[in-house]
């Protein structure tokens, strides 16, 4: 199998315990995620689904699994609001403070993410709550001494919201919607600390560029990008608005950072594929750009993105060995993983 530049070994991949806070500084002229000692630091690791579908991953051998077998160093806890989330069921918020103490036992730099997705707009009623939430994490957390490996995900996927309801247009007046939300947590939580943002962008986080031209105000902020490699091809190219990747390209040469929060190998519906040889080249593009990622999803659903085979949501732990077995994990499941360790996959590319 051939691989392409950038994807065997990882060479900026380092843990809290070695790396300690993040910030954003300059280096080479593009705005970085860096560490305490000012390295340039990227994360790599894995999504939750839904917590209020797939909880059962919030246990100490899946962590342990994630951090030692795969190698991550950054797990996202997925809380979604609607679609029987959070709004009407508060309880998931235990799921989230375990995720949060495991993560930190694990030397795991975590991502708290506040799912919009179904309404597309975070300004809607049922989003209501975030200022809350957050605030009462970070204050929760901030005496902690390892408050540093929290970052705050403060909106997944603003989105036009085509199933109906409020949204967010795919266009400078979104992104002027989704700021509007952001701005006063992201005043809450900097006087809470200087933990990495991350805000989410128009169209189910595929425009940065919008982001790029009216960046918003603050240290430590950084955009999202989303996207599937059987969706959303790879680009040379970086004046197509319609491609992610290309956008991409564009932000970054605006000097804003970007941070990978979802991403899969399959198509956007989470179905068909996987589709490897686009998801190297989407790789070995983030790589070589330093820009951290997190792949979809935890979960047994039965779907291609899913890093297990479909089974009950048991599988989840793996029990005291803390590795799930080779049967037990996907195709994109092994792939996915190969990836983060930064070693060959044992799964072909298409066409090979």
């Amino acid at each position: 199998m051939k691989y392409l530049p950038d994807l065997l070994g990882r060479p900026h991949v380092r843990r809290p315990a070695e790396a300690g806070p993040l910030s954003l500084r300059a280096v080479n002229g593009q705005l970085t995620l860096t560490d305490e000692r000012g390295r340039p630091i990227q994360l790599r690791g894995m999504s939750t689904h839904g917590l209020q579908w797939y909880g059962e991953i919030i246990n100490p051998n899946a962590f342990a699994a994630l951090a030692r077998d795969w190698e991550c160093n950054v797990i996202r806890l997925a809380l979604y609001i609607g679609e029987d989330g959070f709004a009407s069921r508060p309880e998931l918020k235990a799921l989230v403070y375990k995720g949060i103490d495991l993560a930190l036992a694990n030397d795991l730099y975590v991502i708290v993410d506040w799912h919009v997705l179904s309404p597309g707009d975070p300004n809607a009623a049922i989003y209501n709550g975030a200022a809350d939430f957050f605030t009462e994490l970070a204050d929760h957390y901030r005496s902690h001494p390892q408050y540093f490996q929290i970052l705050w995900e403060l909106c997944n996927e603003p989105n036009p919201n085509p199933a109906g309801g409020p949204g967010v247009s795919n266009d400078a007046a979104g992104w002027e919607a989704v700021k509007r939300y952001a701005k006063p947590l992201i005043t809450a939580l900097r006087e809470r600390g200087d933990n990495i943002i991350l805000v989410g962008t128009p169209n189910w986080s595929q425009r940065v560029d919008l982001a790029a031209d009216e960046p918003i105000e603050g240290e430590n902020i950084m955009y999202t990008v989303h996207f599937y490699s059987g969706t959303h091809l790879p680009s040379a190219d970086s004046t197509d608005r319609t491609n992610v990747m290309a956008n991409t390209r564009y932000a970054l040469a605006k000097g804003v950072a970007i941070f990978v929060s979802e991403r899969g190998t399959s198509e956007a519906s989470g179905n068909n594929g996987p589709y490897l040889k686009a998801a190297d080249e989407w790789l070995a593009y983030l790589n070589a750009e330093g820009i951290s990622w997190c792949n979809w999803s935890l979960t047994t659903r039965e779907e291609t993105s899913g890093a297990f085979r479909p089974a009950t949501a048991d599988l989840l732990d793996p029990g005291d060995g803390q590795v799930w077995k080779q049967e037990q994990v996907s195709e994109s499941g092994s792939y996915v993983r190969a990836r983060i360790k930064g070693i060959a996959a044992y799964v072909a590319q298409e066409g090979e």
